[in-house]
């Protein structure tokens, strides 16, 4: 991730977190020559002297961790509150091949909870996510999702083994550093079971075909 998605990402953590606008247009504030408009609510100007920059940069995205993994805990301990479902039996019976039994009885999941979309859509810099993570709660958009999605579920249960290997505190960290490399194993384990579907849905076509004949 560049140093500039790096920072437009933390703006984003800040701005879903704190619940404020953070990081406001820098294009606002004049600096003298050698230094630069910092924006936390008040701006400020700072040197761009690439040892301040990344000390900077190491100080604010420390800052941004720490509010991803409060949001991560106090989202999912509200949740917890609410009804949520095990796995279902025939979706479970898919994924056990790719899971350790631990992730399998771990995750629990609920359908629909737009407080914790909406904010998912701003902190995870996804307008269109369908699913979100909280430690070992589940939350999709769609009921369909959560009944029939076997690549979603397997992408989700990606998340949940690691917040069971990571533990809270590193997934915010490793997120808020570089968030694609997360999302990575998810998507390759959702494309995984998309893939194997397809050529099940092929080759049963094919069988059909051929005793028809």
């Amino acid at each position: 991730m560049s140093a500039t998605s790096r920072f437009r990402f933390l703006r984003t953590v800040f701005a879903c977190v704190l619940g404020s606008s953070i990081f406001s247009s820098q294009a606002q504030t004049a600096c003298p020559s050698g230094q630069q408009p910092l924006c936390l609510g008040a701006c400020v100007c700072m040197p761009v002297s690439a040892q301040h920059s990344e000390t900077l940069y190491e100080q604010v995205q420390w800052l941004a961790a720490a509010g991803l993994e409060t949001w991560i805990r106090q989202s999912r301990d509200r949740l917890a509150l609410q009804e949520s479902q095990p796995i279902p039996l025939h979706i479970r019976s898919q994924l056990e091949p790719y899971f350790d039994l631990a992730v399998l009885e771990t995750a629990r999941y609920r359908v629909g909870d737009d407080s914790v979309l909406t904010a998912a859509n701003t902190l995870l810099r996804n307008p269109d996510i369908v699913a979100v993570t909280l430690i070992d709660i589940i939350v999709f958009r769609n009921e369909a999702d959560a009944l029939d999605n076997v690549a979603l579920w397997a992408h989700e249960l990606k998340h949940v083994e690691q917040y069971l290997e990571w533990g809270v505190g590193e997934f915010a960290r490793r997120y808020t550093r570089d968030y694609s490399s997360v999302e990575r194993p998810g998507y390759a384990m959702e494309l995984q079971l998309e893939r194997e579907a397809a050529l099940r849905e092929a080759g049963g076509s094919t069988a059909s075909r051929h005793s028809a004949e």
